[in-house]
């Protein structure tokens, strides 16, 4: 019997060290910022800008110039930094669309560091204010959002009279993924970062587009569903094949002739 109850108290010690493990580490297991850079091709209509958030940090972003009378703000994924994302700007130079594409503290070339959810909700405060103050139009402004940094825009999206709204692959919130990841955690207790898209979404009052892959490898495909039941305004869902980060390349031919009708551009 002693042994047994030393055995279960070593468990015991060991599940505390464990829950004290992941609260501590649980950034690094929800961010991967890079700051590896790469040569970009020189464009007319690309500039690289620096925007300052609330609290002095200096995030570096690209601002794509296509004349157009609508901007994008591109929020991209939780991985890598705008580097990464090149394939981006040749989309939205077909859509004939501006655009921003920016870095979250502490990727890429930017400033700081990642403490607490509410600092990435200070860099998209920091980027939208920065596109209505260049463009004077922030009826024409567009959200777009790709995988965990839709988290970011859905915050922001709330009650904004904006164009429209497009989240690519997307979750129902933090605390559910990480409860099925981390089922025997008391999760909701240790976790320090909740995106809870699900209480957000329905307060988004410009026309959303929800898009993802049937193959997504990282988050499973019921996800859209049950956003999509939430959103109680004009809405549109497409499913496209391929991986979690690649799907837009891999029905690349639907995916832009859905959005292209979504946001109501003519081929030119």
């Amino acid at each position: 019997m002693k042994i047994f109850l030393k055995f279960i108290s070593f468990l015991i010690i060991l599940y505390i060290a464990f829950c004290f493990f992941i609260f501590f580490t649980q950034k690094s297991l929800i961010f991967f910022p890079s700051k590896e850079l790469f040569n970009i091709s020189k464009a007319i209509n690309l500039e690289e800008i620096y925007i300052k958030t609330e609290d002095n940090i200096k995030l570096n972003a690209w601002f794509l110039d296509n004349k157009s009378d609508k901007t994008v703000i591109f929020f991209h994924g939780n991985g890598g930094n705008i580097f990464y994302n090149q394939e981006r700007l040749k989309i939205f130079n077909e859509l004939h669309l501006n655009a921003v594409i920016f870095d979250y503290r502490e990727y890429g070339k930017s400033e700081g560091t990642i403490q607490k959810e509410e600092d990435l909700y200070k860099d998209a405060d920091a980027v939208y204010k920065y596109v209505i103050n260049k463009t004077k139009k922030p009826e024409n402004i567009i959200f777009w959002g790709q995988s965990l940094w839709w988290a970011i825009a859905i915050n922001l999206a709330q009650n904004k009279n904006i164009y429209a709204t497009i989240i690519e692959s997307t979750f129902y919130s933090m605390d559910d993924m990480a409860s099925n990841i981390y089922w025997f955690l008391p999760t909701k207790l240790l976790s320090k970062f909740h995106f809870r898209n699900n209480e957000k979404i329905s307060s988004i009052i410009s026309p959303i587009l929800i898009i993802h892959s049937i193959n997504d490898e990282m988050i499973d495909f019921s996800n859209w569903k049950r956003l999509f039941d939430k959103v109680t305004n004009q809405k549109r869902f497409l499913e496209t094949n391929g991986s979690h980060n690649g799907g837009f390349q891999e029905s690349y031919d639907l995916y832009f002739s859905t959005i292209s009708t979504f946001l109501n551009i003519k081929k030119k």
